[in-house]
């Protein structure tokens, strides 16, 4: 029989091999110790953990990069610095527009402005389009943001507060900004609407993070339940109807939810309990419901689709999720499961199978964080390191068909 005080010796030295052997969890996305990737299908930005940001594009058509001028950028495959900005803690990008949160929750702005997604109140004359900002620019109607969210087309944007409450503007089309029938909206010059200034929508409080999809949106709320709104065409919304919604509506069936993100025209609910939810359109095929089964899943026109959140099996101990073209599940042993489409070598696994319906693993090393910008998957890794995975932004003939690093970790800073 052991004494007591052999006994307390064994319980430690226990103790001491399960600390010491125990499998490290995946950080937070949202650590402060690592570089922040937000993407779309040919743009994107690197926010480093000193508050500088690194951006890149396929073109500068528009002013992406952020440098001043508009056409010709210098080679921005791997990334330029954008100048004269610091203390940057978050973003978001789409369509060629490029939105970045400050540590004092302004925002900066610049890029494509066709529908006002900047923000800047741009009132051009009838039926023209705001002319694209090359340089960062302050956008004055925000102020106490804590994160921010744009379509993958860059038509429309929100940006949430620190009260909770959410602001849109941009394209209004289909009902995707959540601001009702009644809101003042401008005539584009395609024929459709925008509201050019930040709008509050109404009746949403309590939100503790915001996503968007091509023409819908989503909204997490503190108490773990998802409002949606917009287009729905294929069940985005995810309110078992297929009407579009311009007002926020309860997903039905989450009520433990911790993140969200928004494909093209599906979504993705992460549940407290390490499960995943999937909703929307399958797009050509049933990859993006990787193997689940349910009598809501319908196939119309050769759109798989389900207007009904539907577990995904085989899906455990997932601490993060990323919708994009990909879709990427980040597990706490810092392993990323993926599925979807890999048209563009996405995956990284040095193929272009079109479209993968089950779980396929990373062929990485332990990942902290992830992202996904429609034709590329971005792997954080444990040491701040960046790879990347799919499109190159030179020309989609060109692949990385397996990851190539797209950033080196950052030095450390001189106190």
């Amino acid at each position: 029989m052991l004494s007591a005080r052999n006994f307390s010796l064994a319980c430690f030295f226990l103790l001491l091999t399960a600390l010491c052997f125990s499998p490290a969890p995946a950080l937070a996305a949202d650590s402060p110790r690592l570089p922040k990737v937000v993407a779309s299908a040919t743009e994107g930005m690197i926010i480093l953990p000193s508050g500088a940001v690194i951006v890149f594009a396929k073109s500068n058509d528009y002013g992406e990069l952020g440098q001043g001028s508009i056409g010709k950028p210098p080679s921005a495959e791997l990334g330029i610095p954008l100048p004269g900005v610091t203390g940057a803690v978050d973003g978001a990008v789409g369509g060629g527009s490029f939105l970045l949160l400050l540590a004092d929750g302004t925002v900066m702005a610049w890029g494509k402005n066709n529908t006002e997604q900047l923000a800047l109140g741009i009132n051009p004359k009838s039926g023209d389009d705001p002319s694209p900002v090359p340089h960062p620019t302050r956008v004055p109607f925000l102020a106490h943001v804590r994160q921010l969210a744009i379509a993958d087309n860059g038509t429309f944007a929100f940006a949430l507060l620190e009260d909770g409450t959410v602001r849109a503007w941009g394209s209004a089309f289909n009902g995707q900004l959540g601001l009702g029938t009644s809101i003042p909206k401008t005539p584009d010059a395609r024929g459709g609407t925008r509201v050019l200034k930040p709008q509050p929508i109404p009746g949403l409080a309590g939100v503790k993070s915001i996503a968007a999809g091509s023409d819908f949106a989503l909204a997490l709320l503190e108490n773990g339940t998802i409002k949606a709104w917009g287009r729905n065409k294929y069940g985005e919304v995810g309110d078992e109807e297929i009407s579009n919604s311009p007002v926020p509506v309860t997903v039905p069936g989450i009520d433990s939810a911790v993140a969200i993100s928004a494909g093209d025209d599906y979504a993705l609910a992460l549940l407290r309990d390490g499960t995943v939810r999937v909703w929307g359109s399958g797009t050509n095929d049933s990859a993006y419901f990787a193997g689940a089964r349910s009598p809501s899943i319908h196939k119309d026109s050769n759109y798989p689709w389900t207007a009904k959140p539907v577990a995904i099996p085989a899906l455990r101990n997932v601490v993060a999720i990323s919708a994009g073209a990909t879709a990427l599940a980040l597990l706490a042993d810092g392993t990323v499961r993926m599925w979807g489409y890999n048209g563009f070598g996405s995956m990284g696994l040095g193929n272009r199978t079109e479209y993968v319906p089950t779980l396929k693993t990373a062929r990485v090393p332990p990942v902290a964080a992830i992202s996904t910008g429609f034709n590329r998957s971005y792997f954080i890794l444990r040491d701040g390191s960046v790879l990347v995975a799919g499109s190159q932004l030179i020309g989609e003939a060109n692949l990385y068909l397996v990851p190539k690093p797209l950033l080196k970790k950052e030095p450390a800073q001189n106190p």
